[in-house]
């Protein structure tokens, strides 16, 4: 950050923009910040069909990202080829078949995250007509800050938990011990936004995946430094809503339509659970068996659950692994705003 930039930033807003999306819809979550202090903080859901971000999506994330030049936009990366390699020596590696040359390497206390430096710019040139993607997480990163909270002496399995794919963590207080990422059908490819692009993209910039990207320079300070007068008197009544427009994209429908809706989305649940129980079972097996992991008898399964699993799902799922399973309502896309602010901050 120049000079000039450092001068003015506290005049001028923070907006944190998290995603998540499957291959039907698109959440944005989008949280305005002052100081320490949230003054804006709205959700709004997209279409998107096949896992290819619309261009509703891109155009609402680019107005946002023009208006402040303080503003971050980031996802989870949903590719399967993204691993997490136990200890805290990279002679590992190649057990695990990572190649520290083709990979992204980031460490954590106690394990490293890799992710393919292929993925990272396929990822860019996804994001690079909204802007620019400011943040690529892991799944993994999320689970290591979430488990803090439940975190033992004896082995717990967590897990985050969408709609199209699992991502697992097994870890003690002392030590992580294993993590996958899982398709939730299986045969299937992962859900990736990773689609054809033109040749003229083939040269994207870094993106940040652990450290902060985008260089708040002097061309960046001009964007916001043209309307402090507007910035500053409307601050606390600025809405978000407006950025769209009336292009209707926001999902909607009628009541017969929501139960009908409803109903097919509790049958898939089912059929979903299914999976979840197929690969939580083929994870624990891969944990006690694998010489790769010091495997532990595992105490407990916390799910970090992110649409909403109906209880039927639940039960079928306690009944079948019979371990100790808490259920933790995540909105996710407002923990990749969390995430955000904590590479902010460091």
């Amino acid at each position: 950050m120049g000079v000039l930039a450092m001068l003015f930033r506290p005049l001028f807003a923070t907006v944190l923009i998290g995603l998540n999306y499957n291959s039907n819809s698109c959440v944005i979550r989008v949280v305005k910040k002052r100081g320490n202090s949230i003054v804006e903080d709205i959700s709004k859901e997209f279409k998107i069909l096949n896992g290819e971000l619309s261009a509703d999506v891109v155009k609402y994330i680019k107005k946002i990202k023009t208006r402040y030049a303080f503003s971050y936009v980031a996802i989870l990366s949903k590719t399967s080829e993204q691993m997490l390699v136990p200890g805290i020596k990279k002679n590992q590696f190649s057990h695990f078949g990572v190649n520290e040359k083709e990979s992204k390497v980031i460490k954590i206390s106690g394990a490293f995250v890799t992710m393919l430096k292929d993925d990272i710019i396929r990822y860019q040139r996804t994001f690079r007509n909204a802007k620019g993607l400011d943040f690529l997480f892991s799944p993994f990163i999320l689970l290591f800050f979430k488990s803090k909270s439940f975190i033992g002496d004896n082995p717990k399995l967590f897990v985050l938990q969408e709609t199209e794919t699992l991502a697992t963590f097994i870890a003690t207080r002392k030590a992580i011990l294993y993590g996958s990422f899982l398709s939730m059908n299986t045969g299937e490819s992962v859900t990736n936004v990773t689609t054809s692009l033109p040749p003229s993209l083939s040269d994207a910039s870094d993106v940040l995946v652990a450290t902060t990207s985008t260089s708040q320079g002097i061309d960046d300070l001009n964007t916001e430094l043209g309307g402090i007068d507007e910035e500053l008197a409307d601050f606390d009544n600025f809405n978000f809503d407006n950025i769209g427009g009336d292009s209707g994209e926001t999902i909607s429908g009628n009541s017969a339509e929501s139960e009908e809706s409803g109903a097919m989305e509790s049958l898939q649940d089912l059929g979903r659970s299914t999976s979840i129980i197929n690969l939580l079972q083929a994870t624990l097996k891969d944990f006690y068996h694998n010489s790769l992991y010091e495997g532990d008898f595992v105490e407990e399964i916390v799910l970090f659950d992110c649409y909403g699993i109906s209880s039927q799902a639940v039960d079928n799922i306690r009944s079948n692994l019979m371990i100790d399973l808490s259920i933790v309502a995540t909105d996710l896309a407002q923990e990749i705003t969390n995430l955000i602010q904590i590479e902010l901050d460091s």
